[in-house]
């Protein structure tokens, strides 16, 4: 069950770097069409969402490489951590980063469900004389 958390991850990770393309055009739409950015705390909002995608995608990634290595309540958080990330991109209207967000749910609950046994160290294999 941790083995498909894993890809489910590393997946996510994958699959949000087109919700990162996305959203960096999201952010720069509206110095694009030449619109006077009368709101520029609206422009930083913007920004600030394609750096969080950015940190999602690479995070889940990154982790989701890590889990068996990590404790249980750490890798479970940070998927849930990345997963409201990629949900906060609806702001944006980005959809794409909702399946992401489910994928990362679901890998979530199963590092949650996952027995604590499957999180243990690699153990040194005893040589037979």
């Amino acid at each position: 069950m941790l083995n498909a958390a894993m890809v489910l991850m590393i997946l996510a990770g994958i699959f949000g770097l087109p919700a990162v393309m996305c959203s960096g055009l999201c952010s720069g739409m509206g110095k694009m069409t030449g619109a006077d950015v009368g709101a520029p705390e609206g422009q930083a909002i913007m920004d600030f969402l394609m750096y969080l995608a950015i940190g999602s995608s690479l995070g889940s990634i990154i982790i989701g490489a890590m889990v068996k290595k990590l404790k249980k309540a750490t890798s479970g958080i940070a998927a849930l951590i990345f997963a409201v990330c990629f949900a906060l991109l609806l702001v944006q209207a980005n959809i794409l980063g909702l399946l992401s967000s489910v994928m990362l749910l679901v890998a979530a609950i199963m590092i949650f469900v996952a027995p604590a046994d499957q999180f243990s160290d690699i153990q040194k294999v005893k040589t037979v004389d």
